[in-house]
């Protein structure tokens, strides 16, 4: 049975590794320009600002 340091390390690196997996997986999404409707939502804080 490993030592608790190396089981540290492997559930550390399983870790790691899953949310560089998610962050590549969700920044490669492209957004369908055509379903957008209306102002960006950068753009909606500073519309409704002004009421």
């Amino acid at each position: 049975m490993p030592g608790k340091i190396t089981m540290i390390n492997v559930l550390w690196m399983v870790m790691i590794t899953g949310m560089l997996t998610a962050t590549v997986a969700l920044y490669d999404q492209k957004v369908d320009t055509s379903k957008v409707y209306g102002p960006y939502a950068s753009a909606r804080t500073a519309v409704l600002g002004q009421y």
